[in-house]
């Protein structure tokens, strides 16, 4: 090669690469200018304080958990509490949420990403909304997919699928689309989830009476919690099946409340009504109706007050009644809290597993011993 070729040949590389160091300055100038909220707040200028409303719509339905004088609840069930925690928990995720990602979206893409707004159930997406105590609109968000990780080769630690962040649309953005770093799952139009589901407590009964059209079905009683259960007649039900008796009221948790009783046959005109009167003051009262799929329509009232005092053991020494004394208005002072609540769970109508119930709606002859069999 010669000079002359030497030189057209290096002035032809040059050309290349700045042709290439264009193209590259181009498409990181194109990606800066795509990208320019990542790492920004989605909702910059929301106070958590300031919702009062949290609206979820989608092609399933609808749901608002609305914040009252006695805090969240859930108005499609008929205004029953809302878990306080899990609410707060999706504020502050979503008052948090960063961009990971933005860039131009076309008309054409909306349903491929289901951001379309939820009036069908093809290709809808899941509207979220937040409103202050006037019901004016805080923010806005149209939620589409989710953004689906998967597993890397050979690895078990991310299961196949798992969702690491969602696209959405933010206010009334229509043109811009967010992907975000946060799935929001639990943004759905489902109630049950956001329930309170503990209902009643009954610690320490020591009667527990079932009847029903005003007959007396059966009535257990025991003298001290340490003590076992006896029929009226001096007869003894089975251990197992009185435990189970007590344990049914130990801890009543709700599936489900009924937003309307009014639409459906609770049976609770017809009730089996199962008592229990507590060691500590209170009676709890339990309306069992009709059977629902693996519940039964519920009922419940609470009444009485707790004992404002404790009877001290035979020969009690100062130095333990002292403490016993302490202990007993501690625990009366939160029976009292907790009652405050229980006693306005009257208003609503409740599904509860049968597990619950079931062991309740026995007759006294299910509730005795089973007879052995005589060997041959």
């Amino acid at each position: 090669m010669n000079r002359r070729q030497f030189l057209i040949a290096l002035a032809v590389l040059v050309v290349f690469a700045a042709a290439g160091i264009a193209v590259v300055v181009s498409e990181r100038s194109g990606w800066k200018s795509a990208d320019s909220r990542a790492g920004q707040k989605v909702l910059p200028g929301l106070t958590i304080s300031d919702v009062a409303e949290i609206a979820i719509r989608d092609a399933a339905g609808e749901l608002h958990l609305v914040r009252g004088e006695a805090g969240w609840t859930v108005r499609e069930r008929a205004g029953f509490a809302a878990e306080t925690d899990r609410v707060a928990e999706l504020l502050v995720k979503v008052a948090e949420m960063k961009v990971v990602q933005s860039e131009p979206l076309p008309e054409t893409q909306r349903a491929r990403l289901d951001l379309v707004e939820p009036k069908d159930k093809v290709g809808a997406g899941t509207l979220f909304e937040l409103k202050d105590p006037k019901g004016a609109s805080l923010a806005r968000l149209l939620l589409g997919k989710k953004v689906m990780k998967s597993a890397p080769p050979a690895s078990f630690a991310r299961a196949e699928g798992e969702a690491s962040g969602r696209y959405l649309i933010a206010g009334g953005e229509a043109g811009a689309l967010l992907v975000v770093g946060e799935p929001l799952a639990q943004v759905k139009s489902k109630p049950e989830p956001w329930l309170v589901k503990e209902l009643v407590r009954a610690d320490g009964a020591r009667a527990i009476t079932a009847s029903k059209d005003g007959k007396l079905r059966w009535k257990v009683t025991r003298d001290s919690e340490s003590l076992d259960w006896k029929f009226a007649d001096g007869a003894k039900p089975d251990l197992q099946k009185a435990t189970d008796l007590a344990s049914s009221f130990g801890w009543v948790n709700l599936v489900d409340v009924v937003a309307d009783p009014a639409k459906v046959d609770t049976g609770l005109a017809r009730a089996v009504i199962v008592n229990a009167e507590t060691f500590d003051g209170p009676t709890y009262s339990l309306r069992i109706g009709n059977r629902a799929g693996d519940n039964y329509y519920l009922g419940v009232a609470v009444s009485g007050e707790p004992r404002k005092t404790r009877a001290p053991a035979k020969g009690e020494k100062a130095e333990d009644k002292e403490k016993k004394d302490k202990e007993f208005e501690e625990r009366r002072a939160k029976l009292v809290e907790r009652l405050a609540r229980e006693k306005t769970l009257d208003k609503w109508t409740y599904l509860v597993s049968k597990n619950v119930v079931e062991p309740l709606l026995r007759e006294r002859s299910a509730l005795l011993p089973e007879k052995k069999a005589k060997k041959g």
